[in-house]
This record gives C-alpha cells, structure tokens and sequence, in this order.
C-alpha cells in the first residue's frame, strides 16, 4: 500500500507536488498548536472559535515563511543538511512572529496563551516539519529505488572534497554505507557528517569486516606519488579504485560527486606536472602564425589542442594522413575565433613547404611529422629515413629560407645511443636542426632551431599503453617483449605543453649564448618497468595476473623477447657535458655535437643516394657512421 502510494506521488507533476506539501505543512503547524496546548494542559485540547483562529494563524503565518525560504522548490528526495538549517530558520521566525499575534490575542483578553505554549509549539513544528521531510526521503528512496545490494564505499581522504563527497554518496542512496579514512592522525576517531574518520592502518581490517568493495581517492593535495601509492595499496587489495582530479577546482554548490573518474595508468606514475608558464607559453605563438607538421598525429594534434588555446593569429596544420587531418581540423572546429587553415601534404615536398610558410606567413614551426613505430620503421628502413631526415631537412630548409622565426624539432629518447633504424634516424635529424642552428648563428639571421627530446607519452599511437588495454579487453595474454624492459612516461598533455615552453627557452638561450642548436629534454621522472605498468593495468581493470603463483587468474602475461632495433632501457641524455637547468624545472638543456667532419650538404647527397637506391647494406653502414653505436638491424 505505501509503495503503491510513493509511486502515485512520485508521477505527479511539480506543482502537484508542492500543494500536496503545502496541504500537509498546513496541518503539521496546526497540529503542533494543538499538541502544545494538549501537553501544556496534560489533556486533550478543545479551543473555542477563538483559539482555533489562533490555531489557524500558525500555519497562515509559516507556510508563506516556508515558501518564500525555498523549501516548495527543493526536491524532496535530496534533503540534507543545508535544508535542514534552512527549515530551522523557517520555523524559528514563525514562532516569532505566531507569538507575537499571540501575545497581541492575550492582551485583547480573547484567550489564553501561557508561555510553555510558545515554547513548546517552536520544538514541535521543527520537529514535525523536519521529521516529516526526512522520513518522506527515506521512503522514497526506499521504495523507488531497484532493490540493488548494499553498497559499502570506502572514501580515502577527510578534506573538503572527502567531505563532500561521502556526504552526497550517503544522501543519494539509503542502500550506501560509507566509511572514511585520512592520513592526518589529528582527525582519527572524529565523527564528521555522522562518518566515523578512521587511521589508514585499519583499511584492510574495514575492508575485511565490512565487506567494501569499492574505493574513491579525493587526496587532491597530496602530490602524485603519495596518491599513486595509495591507489595501489587499494587496488592490491581488492577494490575498484575510482579518483578525484588532484587539478579539480571545486565550484560552490557543486557536487563533487560528478568529478570522480576511473583510475588511469597516469595516475599510478607518481609524476606531479607543473603548471604551464604563461608566458613561455605565449612568447611564440601569440598572435603569430604557427604552422605544426604531423597534425594529426598523437603530438601533432595535441600542440594544435594547446596552440589553439594561446591565441595564435593562425593555425597552419599539415599531414600527410587525410583521416588525421580531417578528425583535428573537424575538431578544432568547434573552438570560436580560431582562424586554421589544414594541408594536406607530405613533409617531402619542400615546394609545398616553402609555399605555405611564404603564403601564410609563419612565424614559429613544430615539426612533429616522423614515423615512430621502431618494428615498422625496422622492416621499412628507406621510408622512416625520408620521413624522419630528408623530412626534417626539408622542413627546417624551408623554414631557414622563409620568414620563420622558431623551429622546434620533436626527438625522442630513442636517438641516445640509438639501437634501431628510427633511433638513428632521429638523431640525424636531431643533427640536421643543429647544422641549420650553426648556419642561422653564423649568418646572424635572428632564427632559432632547436630540438626537444622526450621519452614516450600515454596514449600516444603506437605505444604500448593502448596495446595492453586491447590486450586485457580481449581476454590476454598481455605479450611483453622482456621482464626487465624499462621506459619513460608523460601525459601528452605535460608533453606538448613544456615543447611549447622549450621552443622558448630556446629563443631565450640563443640571444644570451654562443651554443645554437640545443637539445631540450624534458623531466621524465622515473623509468618505468614495462612488467609493473602491465600488472598495475590489470589490476585497475579489477582482473588478477596468471602467474605461477595465481594460475586461476583472468590476464597471462607472455614474454615475446625484444624485437628488432628495441631495447632494454631507453635513456635521454648521452652528452660529454652535464644537461644544465633552464628556468623551467621540467626543462634542461645539453649541447650534443656533430661526429667530426661533419658536413650535412654532404650527408644529405649521400642519404638521397642510398634511398634512391635502396642499398640497405650501405644505409645501415651510413647510420652506424652517422648517428653512431651500433644497431641491431643486419
């Protein structure tokens, strides 16, 4: 019969609704009259005409108070403790008020009202008003809700966000249990918001007796490695883990609830980015024209993202790839006032090259155009060396023949020491910038060209990250070339933000230095094992490793050993000299030179030679020669 009820209630319209309350409000307030009288006489009232007009005066008094303090307009099913103060201050002035035109009733001697009425009439209309709407949202949630299992969340974390947080959990669901955990010893055993704040260190004996499953990280002060550190902890014991953005500003009234996401691998690197520098951020690109080389791919596309928020006058993007290039320039399109213009071409084409730097204008270039998957550019020696060097050589010719002010070169760890063919190639085109740096120097032309190396950034096409994913959603095994292999991470966020700032820095440093042609590297952080990120991704699927020591779990892992030109540990600085520290503390820079004798007019005739005749022997034997160490390939 109540379910029946809730649910007729439940389908009426709003203004039903409110008139519906506003009848039921209208008895509560007389009602606590009469109760009042009742308890004060210790028998049954029954007022006369008068008494009852004073009866009725109450709720003629609160239900206009009531109204005009919002509490017709909140929904029902979300009271909290914000409506609760506000039917507090609600009921308070209509006692005041219903007191005085008591007291103006008593002085006309038409009846009596002792003061122990006064009292007792405010206690009970706060506690019947307030009664009322508290049992009515629990039994709306009780009854209108899927009859769904309990649910016992564990929210790490007493802070504001925590707070808020766990509050909204308990409120929206009847079926939720929250318990609350902190790493400041001075809040243990407090109650907040009627949770218990409980020490870390009895996690595993909540999650034990409690039976939670589930777990929200809001530690948005502490930095990246504490919270990475707690999610794995939650995560090794069995919890879904969801987090809140550390970067999350919380508007007023706004739930924080609707912030919280899935743990993603990033999460679990313990790197804590830095916050763009404005001005190296614009110092570049602000209202200047920028033309950005392998646009749609997963940097490209990522520094038109960034550029495009910097107020560039004009985005210029080129790729060779029309599917790329349409999905950026489609998206871009969104954004108002950006004026862009997509090419589509190959960054072999050095006519094309010099006749968009010369029509558009461009000030500043990004050259992100590269083949970087080091297996494919292994079996396709001839095209990742066009692409990767005559490439660059003809981005950065163009741009030393034109009215360019900034080029900025995108390297990669896999130049130091390079073990593959895409390694070497990269480092010759990290040379070629450096050759074209010495020429602008020399000439004092004003322009600037330098590289920017970094290691690999999550996400990014061809990396191993999105690999495993498809991996472990297809049931696994995960393939792993090596137990030991290590690499670098960053957000490719972070990643086309400091080359943005780097291409600064790197106008900055050719003003005030005699060593054009600098390599930019970006802080890394720490290496990562492959064999670590891979388990830590299982886990945040909420699957457990196959191994010996679990041959009942979801995800195998199978070493497949290293493949051709890979190798064990990338690394990004192979330098003489110390790197030294810019102004950026994410950014250092080191002065790497050329083998001697090195001529790149030369070296460009003889790489043109060998492709054209695809001399594979004589190809390696030019970039053992060239870029140095040896390589894998034979």
């Amino acid at each position: 019969m109540i379910r029946k009820v809730i649910h007729w209630l439940a389908a009426r319209n709003r203004r039903t609704k409110q008139f519906i309350l506003i009848i039921i409000d209208f008895v509560l307030f007389s009602g606590a009259v009469w109760l009042s009288y009742s308890l004060r006489f210790n028998a049954l009232y029954n007022p006369d005409i008068n008494q009852l007009l004073l009866i009725l005066a109450a709720p003629a008094i609160g239900i206009p108070i009531m109204y005009a303090s919002g509490l017709y307009t909140s929904i029902t099913r979300y009271v909290g403790e914000q409506a609760l103060w506000t039917i507090f201050k609600a009921v308070g002035m209509t006692a005041i008020f219903w007191a005085v035109v008591a007291y103006v009733a008593r002085l006309e001697g038409s009846t009596l009202v002792p003061r122990t009425v006064l009292v007792l009439f405010w206690l009970l209309s706060l506690l019947l008003i307030a009664g009322f709407r508290y049992i009515s949202r629990w039994l709306i949630l009780e009854f209108t809700q899927e009859q769904t299992q309990r649910r016992n969340i564990l929210v790490y974390g007493a802070g504001d966000a925590g707070r808020q947080i766990a509050a909204t959990l308990k409120q929206s669901s009847n079926r939720i249990t929250i318990f609350q955990v902190d790493d400041d010893p001075t809040m243990w055993g407090a109650t907040i918001g009627g949770i218990r704040i409980s020490n870390p260190a009895d996690v595993e004996r909540l999650i034990e007796r409690q039976g939670i499953s589930e777990a929200i990280v809001t530690m948005r002060s502490a930095n990246s490695a504490r919270r990475a550190e707690v999610v794995e902890r939650l995560s090794d014991l069995g919890l879904r883990v969801r987090i809140l953005p550390a970067f999350v500003d919380i508007a007023d009234g706004k739930h924080t609830v609707d912030l919280i996401r899935d743990v993603e691998i990033g999460d679990l690197l313990g790197r804590d980015a830095v916050p763009p520098d404005h001005a190296l951020m614009e110092a570049n690109t602000r209202n200047k024209v920028v033309l950005v080389t392998g646009a749609g791919g997963s940097i490209g596309s990522e520094l038109c993202r960034q550029l495009s928020a910097v107020g560039v006058s004009k985005l210029v993007m080129l790729d060779s790839s029309e599917i790329a290039l349409y999905q950026i320039d489609r998206e871009l399109a969104k954004q108002a006032g950006l004026e862009k213009v997509a090419v589509l071409g190959s960054v072999d084409d050095q006519a094309l090259l010099r006749r968009v730097m010369r029509d558009h204008a461009v000030r500043t270039v990004f050259h992100a155009a590269a083949y970087k998957h080091v297996p494919l550019v292994e079996a396709n020696p001839f095209e990742g060396v066009k692409n990767n060097v005559l490439g660059t050589y003809s981005v950065a010719s163009a741009a030393y023949e034109s009215d360019v002010e900034v080029f900025v070169l995108i390297s990669t760890d896999k130049a130091v020491r390079p073990s593959s063919v895409m390694g070497a190639s990269k480092r010759i085109a990290e040379l070629v910038v450096q050759d074209f740096a010495e020429k602008a120097k020399r000439n004092k032309t004003g322009k600037v060209f330098c590289a920017v190396r970094f290691g690999n950034v999550i996400g990014s096409s061809g990396s191993v990250i999105p690999l495993f994913k498809e991996q472990i959603r297809n049931g696994g095994p995960i393939t792993l070339t090596h137990p030991e292999t290590t690499r670098y991470f960053m957000s490719i966020e972070e990643a086309a933000q400091l080359v943005i700032q780097a291409g600064s820095l790197a106008r900055r440093n050719d003003e005030s230095e005699n060593f054009p042609g600098r390599i930019f590297l970006l802080d890394m952080g720490n290496a990562v094992c492959i064999r670590d990120l891979a388990i830590k991704m299982v886990q945040l699927s909420s699957l457990t490793v196959c191994d010996e020591s679990n041959p009942g779990g979801d995800i195998a892992i199978k070493e497949i050993g290293l493949r051709p030109g890979e190798k064990l540990h990338e690394e990004l600085f192979f330098s003489v000299e110390e790197a030294n520290p810019t102004s950026h503390q994410k950014i250092s820079v080191a002065a790497e030179s050329a083998p001697d004798g090195f001529d790149m007019a030369e070296i460009f005739r003889e790489l043109q030679d060998l492709t054209a005749r695809e001399d594979h022997a004589g190809l390696l034997a030019f970039l053992r020669r060239v870029a140095g160490m040896g390589l894998q390939s034979e």
